[in-house]
């Protein structure tokens, strides 16, 4: 059974961090950073992760919940 599309979805936004001058940086490990934001589709979550980290956005996932 299909579920209808309804508001906001979860989303993983993977961003690459910068230093004070807003120039890219290499993290410690290669593994980049993420934070979670809902939003109604990717764009929206995209633009939401750059207005909370500041940094460019690399790449968005959107998190399905797996049912039983």
């Amino acid at each position: 059974m299909a579920k209808a599309l309804s508001g906001e979805r979860s989303y993983r936004c993977f961003y690459t961090p910068t230093d004070r001058f807003g120039v890219p940086v290499a993290t410690d490990t290669g593994v980049l950073p993420y934070v979670q934001v809902k939003a109604d589709d990717a764009e929206g979550a995209q633009r939401a992760a750059h207005h909370a980290t500041g940094c460019p956005v690399s790449s968005v996932e959107r998190l399905e919940h797996a049912e039983a």
